[in-house]
């Protein structure tokens, strides 16, 4: 610690005096300067209004005086707690000081944080003058506040020492004769579900002890106003799950309590949109096979012989199969899941695949949709996407049945080994185009209610390069 001379000292008061930052710490004038002045009487306000004109062009140039500093002030070091020998309500707070002589301070803030309030937050505890690098705290109930100590001049305040605590046994937790609390250790956060995420730690003491307790706190904007979780977990648990997408930008931090020791508050981490989820629960990108596999599923044998070829197909299905990056089990199994599924988009134009015109509801049945879209879900237990093309699908009544049937067996020809009885829309299968994706919805605000994720879709894949696709193209 630099030794700082009276001589210096009276140069420096000579520099600030110059600074227009020289005045009686005890005149009134210097307290209306911080906002206490009140309003004039009439019977002197004259006097008043010279002397506020008088107070304004001060307050004006020490404005000045402070904008032109390109010091910075010197930052406390080496802060410590010592309690002292003969009393269980007395301790020394010391700390170094390097003096920056281009920037000296006019004395030290002493400053407490206390954890048991709702709301902690550094407060004033006292102060200190210029080169008086002690102080001493005096009073019951200061076991478990924190203490850190600033310089300050007229214009600003350093940036803070490092902080300590006064244990439950009347020490500063600097203390070698004690046993020093342990602060956790690898804070981070992962996703597990659409909006759910876990906050984790390590801790070095793996012994149960059913006297530690973690505490965690929270706050939207880092270091201010930090509120406590309603209740302090467990010394076992290793873990916190954070639930809701209100909680996206929250800063989180911890400290262990141990007897009734509480440790530092671990840095803070924050949630944001970028926290990615576990790698086994992922929401990968399905892989479906390379082509669509057509079958046909019902058709008239025209001649009753089963022995020969001659039929007329009515029904027709279409099939992707995802080979690999299927739903994890782990999505399945979460208790934190409502429903997950996989999800088909079939579009009429790949040109338009990226900006839809519109939903293709009311025009699947027509030649007019063009570059519009469908969306249809299929469970995750059936990992096989099947679109099924029917020339009954919009026939209930038995009679209308019927009727299709004798004309798509009327419209074969004898002799044709192969027809195909399905309308013209169905026909231009041939030129749509299918999207698939994963789609997780999960249950914190209730069933059926959660917030839904989604994978990224895969690339459109185009129906016609359906295996035997050709045959029904052809007709």
């Amino acid at each position: 610690m630099k030794k700082v001379t009276i001589w210096k000292f009276t140069a420096t008061l000579a520099f600030l005096c110059t600074l227009g930052a020289c005045s009686n710490s005890s005149s009134p004038d210097d307290e209306d300067d911080y906002g206490s002045s009140t309003n004039p009487t009439s019977a002197t306000s004259t006097k008043s209004s010279a002397k506020s004109s008088t107070k304004s062009s001060a307050s004006n140039a020490n404005t000045a005086a402070c904008e032109a500093l390109k010091e910075v002030l010197a930052v406390p070091s080496n802060f410590n707690i010592e309690k002292d020998a003969d009393s269980d309500t007395s301790w020394t707070l010391s700390w170094d000081y390097t003096r920056n002589d281009n920037r000296p301070e006019e004395g030290f803030e002493i400053q407490v944080l206390d954890m048991e309030t709702e709301s902690p937050e550094w407060e004033y505890e006292g102060n200190s003058n210029a080169d008086v690098t002690f102080y001493k705290l005096k009073g019951s109930k200061k076991s478990g506040k924190y203490y850190r100590v600033v310089a300050v001049d007229k214009c600003a305040k350093s940036k803070e020492s490092n902080r300590m605590q006064i244990k439950s046994n009347g020490y500063g937790d600097n203390d070698d004769s004690k046993d020093k609390t342990d602060v956790p250790t690898d804070v981070a956060i992962a996703r597990i579900a659409p909006s759910v995420w876990e906050l984790s730690w390590k801790f070095a003491d793996t012994k149960d002890d059913p006297n530690r307790k973690f505490v965690i706190q929270t706050s939207k904007l880092k270091d201010f106003k930090w509120t406590g979780i309603k209740k302090p977990l467990d010394g076992n648990v290793r873990h916190y799950y954070i639930e809701g997408r209100d909680m996206i930008e929250t800063y989180f931090r911890l400290a262990v309590v141990n007897s009734g020791d509480t440790s530092a508050f671990t840095e803070a981490v924050q949630l944001t949109p970028d926290i990615a989820y576990r790698d086994y629960m992922a929401l990968d990108v399905p892989v479906p096979t390379p082509k669509v596999t057509l079958t046909y599923t019902e058709s008239i044998d025209r001649d009753n012989d089963p022995e020969t070829k001659e039929k007329t197909y009515l029904t027709a299905a279409a099939s992707y199969t995802i080979t690999d990056k299927f739903i994890s089990k782990y999505i399945v199994e979460s208790e934190y899941t409502d429903t997950v599924y996989y999800e088909a988009r079939w579009f009429t134009s790949l040109e338009h695949y990226n900006y839809y015109k519109g939903s293709c509801e009311g025009k699947k049945k027509s030649e007019k949709c063009d570059s519009c879209y469908w969306v249809e879900s299929i469970p995750y237990q059936e990992p096989s996407i099947s679109k099924r093309f029917s020339v009954y699908d919009d026939f209930v009544d038995a009679a209308k049945k019927t009727h299709v049937y004798e004309d798509c067996y009327s419209r074969a020809e004898d002799g044709l080994e192969l027809a195909i009885c399905l309308e013209s829309h169905v026909r231009d299968i041939c030129g749509y185009y299918v999207q698939l994706r994963i789609v997780w919805k999960d249950n914190v605000n209730g069933k059926g209610k959660g917030a839904t994720d989604w994978s990224e879709w895969t690339q459109p894949y185009n129906v016609g390069d359906i295996s035997g696709i050709d045959v029904l193209c052809a007709q």
